[in-house]
């Protein structure tokens, strides 16, 4: 994992490898929860379901999973500045979850990803 800091906070976190069992990444307590699920043949996990509750989150978190290609991030530091931090490039396998700030992304190649984030969506997207 490479976290991507900004004056002690966390913006980012990329996960290029996954390490064995099943392992949180974020924080219990932040609105988005990513985990790694890495296990060998034959493991079973037990089927479950989550107790409905009424969630409220300040601001949007985001993850990407890039599936194939290259692309490079942008990393803005967080509100309300947003300030440029540094690239980050995922090639295919990796991940990155955006905790706080802003991103851009550009594809290096042709590129196919997949982004995950907390809801509802709501159509606010604001340029920097």
């Amino acid at each position: 994992m490479d976290k991507i800091l900004y004056k002690n906070k966390l913006i980012g976190i990329k996960i290029t490898k996954m390490d064995k069992g099943t392992k949180p990444i974020t924080d219990a307590k932040g609105p988005l929860q990513l985990l790694t699920i890495n296990h060998p043949k034959g493991k079973r996990l037990d089927s479950h379901y989550h107790h409905s509750k009424n969630l409220v989150t300040k601001y949007v978190q985001e993850c990407l999973f890039l599936r194939k290609g290259r692309v490079r991030l942008d990393i803005h530091g967080p509100r309300p500045a947003y300030k440029f931090i540094k690239n980050v490039y995922l090639n295919p396998g990796d991940a990155f979850i955006i905790l706080d700030g802003g991103y851009g992304i550009t594809m290096i190649k042709d590129s196919e990803l997949f982004e995950a984030k907390n809801g509802p969506f709501y159509d606010d997207k604001v340029v920097i």
